[in-house]
């Protein structure tokens, strides 16, 4: 059995973080571990208060999945409440340090999850059902947190995929900015995408991962759709444009199996017109930081499509 470690920050949150991936936690789960973990070890601080407005603001799952879900964690003994809720002041969480009594399943161990004592699919992880039955994608509402099973050309970016990169972030320390500009198909003005990457951190529910995946499906699409990179935004528009939201998947509109619009015959100088401006807009954007989509012009390209 694990003994509890000293209070040794960067020691204990490293170790803690290198255990988190050997444990079945749910993606709900995960993205509560990781806000509180950023808060407290992040911080140099052992525990911190924490309300469900805050974490619903930081992990973007709704107030009843993250009540749900710490709830949880608590009487897993992954959280410990070292101060309760008071009028004026919201509930202490720390880790347990001692994470050999953490009640999760371990990976590969076969074990039946317990049954909630009331049916309700909030927050609840997306699983296939059991038998002889045919498996499909499941698409729940909005704000359940579900997985795709199987992965296909169109299909959202399989679930190992997700891990792999927690794992470079968090125990790899590998800087979430630097796997995005890494992944983007045209790496330009990085200095630029540096700014506006900042800019959506201040934002609440930012989620790097999932930018980070979503990037991967655009530039598969690109690539599939054999896009010319001069026609590829700078990064920094991509990211202020927010254009990463319209990927959840590779190719979502299906314009590889649309037959191609005949090319307009154009001169060499109409060409080489419409480049120069389309590469003045896109120099112009980049120097004012404005996320605006292109106006129409007669002598310009059509928009980037989000």
């Amino acid at each position: 059995m694990a003994n509890p470690q000293p209070d040794e920050f960067t020691k204990v949150a490293n170790e803690l973080m290198d255990q988190v991936p050997f444990f079945k936690f749910n993606g709900s789960q995960l993205r509560i571990i990781l806000v509180i973990w950023r808060n407290t070890y992040g911080w140099t601080r052992k525990d911190h208060d924490f309300s469900l407005t805050f974490l619903h603001g930081q992990t973007g799952l709704s107030e009843s999945a993250v009540k749900k879900e710490v709830t949880t964690l608590i009487a897993a003994k992954v959280l410990l409440v070292t101060k309760e809720a008071t009028k004026k002041t919201s509930r202490r969480l720390a880790f347990n340090k001692d994470y050999d009594a953490w009640n999760i399943p371990k990976c590969g161990e076969n074990m039946e999850p317990e049954q909630p004592t009331q049916l309700s699919f909030e927050g609840y992880d997306c699983d296939p059902l059991e038998g002889n039955v045919e498996v499909h994608d499941c698409d729940p509402p909005e704000g359940y947190d579900c997985d795709p099973q199987v992965a296909t050309l169109r299909g959202t970016i399989v679930p190992p995929e997700k891990e792999s990169l927690l794992k470079k972030v968090f125990k790899e320390n590998v800087d979430p900015f630097t796997l995005f500009y890494e992944t983007y198909p045209r790496r330009i003005s990085k200095a630029a995408a540096l700014k506006a990457w900042k800019k959506l951190q201040k934002e609440p529910g930012f989620d790097p991962i999932k930018i980070i995946l979503h990037t991967k499906n655009f530039a598969e699409t690109c690539k599939l759709l054999k896009t010319n990179t001069g026609y590829i935004p700078h990064p920094s528009t991509y990211l202020n444009q927010k254009r990463f939201l319209d990927y959840d998947r590779v190719d979502p509109e299906g314009l590889l199996n649309k037959p191609a619009a005949p090319a307009a015959r154009l001169s060499k100088f109409d060409v080489e017109k419409e480049r120069l401006h389309m590469m003045y807009e896109e120099a112009q954007r980049e120097e004012d930081g404005s996320a605006s989509a292109h106006g129409y012009h007669p002598d310009q390209l059509p928009a980037f499509r989000d």
